[in-house]
């Protein structure tokens, strides 16, 4: 067998000698004149820019020398005299070099060339430079001095001088660049037919390598091709599938609903669909990581699969929500089944990365044509549904209903309402409940309790209007404007001469989570040029533990500047309460169903009393809110408790009535009773 390189000489094709040493030789050559080119075209700017040089150095010394003539007229010193005569003497030997030429200082004879009669002009400009200069020196008298108007001939002199010379130079770096230009192309043209050698030889050595290379390049062209129509059909799979689940998505959905109401508006049956929403998916998302959240959702996905027929639909639209579409049916109720049947699948316990998983799912239903002639109609039913299913409770199913439309509606109008009211400050305001020491008779605080009286339905609850703007952001700018009002009627109050006690407000869960609370709470004190000290933030125990290191950040920051900590509501938290020991934290709220059933049930009883103990043990000042009549008020003064908060004390009250309520309760002897 030949060897390889024997194989790859045959492939080569056969060419004379001669023709290859002549080709070889043809590319030396115009290497070596282009060569030879380039170091002229080089030469050439390097004189260009030592005749530049020496040629702005010629005027500078002109200029130099006529300053020193202009020194004569104030007098002749010796280092002057001395410096005008060396910087003549320089001018005249720079002046030598452009007419012979220098090759020392690089300069070449310019005085043969074709602008050797603009040299010619600056020499005799020059002579006549000289010879002023000359004549100033001549003209000195005896103090030293010499005429103004033979020095300004010595100047004038000296810039014809420069001027001539600087034509000089312009001159001839004119010539010179158009010789540098015809170098340049001249080594242009050698580049190229050296490059067009070398192409020839390629392609005449290479023609084989070309051949194959045109045949890979037709192969890659056809696998690019299929390629792509794999990436298409990809593309066109992911439009309409999820690619997580394998359930199609939103898009292919739409149309198969679409599909399915035309289908029973032609033959009269029902068709179902099933909006359901994961309970508590972003808690597991959070707790164990997005890969055993979508290793869950895979599972989900294949037992809703398993629960209905395969002539019905199911499609994820995205997150963890989920759609059923049941077609063919003749009742409604047929649905509730298949609901019950989803209910139990998907709350069966999970195994997903060694981790055991519960979860529910809440769903909403609605059904064509009962509950909307359209596939939007049905979708937006289910959707209302579904969240009613989450308010009932979760882990069940809602039928979509006329009265769940018309609450939906409103609850809708009732939102819109609140954030125009947030937007432009309109029919929001604060109420303040005071909070006292029986045991001193002194006011120590108020809590400030927003208020919103709707421009068409009037006076809303504030159990309504806070509960929806919980469930969504509203809260967060609804909290600072309460924090803001809150602050600036504080300050007003001080700056009316009322003793100095603490505001109130309470803070909520979602403010924490927008990661600005310390910033909001400072600008908000600023604003109202407020010390922190007459400020007391009110938090329950949810909103502390959702990330308790966070939390006990935020609240040491606030310490720090003054602002004391209250936690609301408490006992009524399902925590450990390990976190009172971690978290700077002023003061106890006694929540107010202890207070109300303490005289009544002995465990309410124990509860308070419990909660005091705790306080008093933790050094924590307590309070105690909902007190409503004078029996409470005794029953925890027996327990060591003067702090209170309630009906008892006073209802709710403007702004306004807050200096009033402060004199009345201060001046009163009697024990603490309604106000009139």
């Amino acid at each position: 067998r030949r060897s390889e390189s024997e194989t790859d000489a045959a492939k080569l094709p056969e060419r004379p000698i001669g023709r290859y040493v002549l080709a070889l030789g043809l590319i030396a050559v115009l290497a070596v004149l282009s060569t030879f080119t380039t170091y002229r075209a080089l030469s050439a700017q390097e004189q260009d820019a030592t005749v530049l040089e020496y040629g702005l150095r010629q005027g500078y010394l002109a200029t130099r020398v006529a300053d020193l003539s202009g020194e004569i007229v104030d007098g002749v010193s010796e280092p002057l005299h001395n410096e005008l005569a060396g910087s003549a003497d320089e001018i005249v030997r720079i002046h030598e070099a452009f007419v012979n030429g220098e090759p020392e200082l690089g300069i070449p004879a310019i005085g043969s060339t074709a602008i050797g009669g603009l040299l010619d002009e600056a020499g005799v400009a020059l002579e006549g430079f000289l010879l002023a200069t000359e004549s100033a020196q001549a003209a000195v008298d005896r103090q030293g001095r010499a005429p103004t108007i033979v020095v300004e001939q010595a100047e004038e002199a000296a810039v014809e001088y420069g001027l001539a010379m600087q034509r000089v130079v312009s001159a001839y770096l004119r010539v010179s660049g158009e010789q540098v230009v015809a170098l340049e192309q001249t080594e242009y043209f050698l580049l190229a037919a050296t490059l067009v050698l070398l192409v020839l030889e390629g392609l005449f050595l290479f023609r084989p390598a070309v051949r194959n290379l045109k045949q890979s390049w037709t192969a890659n062209t056809e696998a690019h091709r299929s390629e792509r129509e794999l990436d298409q059909q990809r593309l066109s799979y992911l439009a309409r599938y999820d690619a997580l689940t394998g359930l199609i998505n939103r898009t292919l959905f739409s149309d198969r609903l679409e599909s399915a109401v035309a289908r029973a508006r032609r033959d009269g049956s029902v068709v179902a669909l099933m909006f359901l929403d994961l309970d508590g998916f972003k808690d597991v998302n959070d707790r164990l990581g997005h890969a055993v959240g979508d290793a869950l959702l895979r599972q989900v996905a294949e037992r809703l699969l398993g629960c209905v027929r395969e002539s019905d639909t199911v499609a994820r639209l995205g997150g963890d929500e989920f759609t059923v579409i049941l077609e063919g049916g003749q009742r409604v109720e047929d649905a509730g089944r298949v609901a019950t049947k989803i209910l139990r699948a998907v709350a069966d316990p999970y195994r997903v990365g060694g981790e055991d998983i519960v979860i529910t799912t809440s769903m909403g239903i609605a059904a064509f044509p009962l509950d909307g002639e359209s596939a939007e109609d049905l979708l937006k039913g289910a959707d209302i549904a579904m969240y009613s299913a989450k308010d009932a409770g979760r882990n069940t199913y809602e039928f979509y209903t006329t009265e769940l439309r018309e609450r939906t509606s409103q609850r809708h109008s009732l939102l819109d309402g609140l954030r125009k009211a947030i937007d432009v400050d309109e029919g929001l305001y604060l109420e303040y409940q005071p909070k006292v020491d029986t045991a001193t008779r002194t006011v120590i605080g108020v809590e400030a309790l927003v208020r919103w009286d709707h421009p068409e339905v009037g006076p809303v609850e504030p159990v309504n209007f806070i509960a929806l703007a919980e469930e969504t952001d509203l809260i967060v700018p609804l909290g600072q404007w309460v924090l803001d009002e809150a602050c600036l009627q504080m300050r007003a109050w001080l700056d009316g001469g009322l003793p100095p006690m603490r505001m109130s407000v309470n803070l909520s869960s979602r403010q924490f989570r927008a990661g600005n609370l310390v910033e909001t709470v400072v600008a908000s004190l600023a604003a109202a040029r407020l010390n922190p000290r007459f400020l007391d933030v009110e938090l329950t125990e949810g909103s502390l533990l959702s990330d308790l290191e966070e939390t006990r950040r935020a609240l040491e920051r606030l310490r720090e500047i003054g602002v004391t900590v209250s936690i609301d509501d408490f006992g009524t938290g399902y925590s450990s309460l390990g976190y009172l020991t971690k978290l700077p934290i002023d003061t106890l709220k006694i929540d107010r169903s202890f207070i109300k059933d303490g005289l009544a049930d002995r465990d309410g009883i124990a509860v308070s009393s419990a909660i005091i103990g705790l306080a008093r043990n933790l050094r924590l000042d307590v309070i105690a809110e909902g007190v409503d009549d004078d029996e409470q008020l005794r029953f925890l003064e027996g327990l060591g408790c003067t702090r209170v908060q309630g009906f008892l004390v006073s209802r709710p009250i403007a702004g306004s009535e807050i200096p009033k309520f402060i004199v009345r309760y201060s001046d009163s002897t009697e024990s603490v009773s309604r106000p009139a």
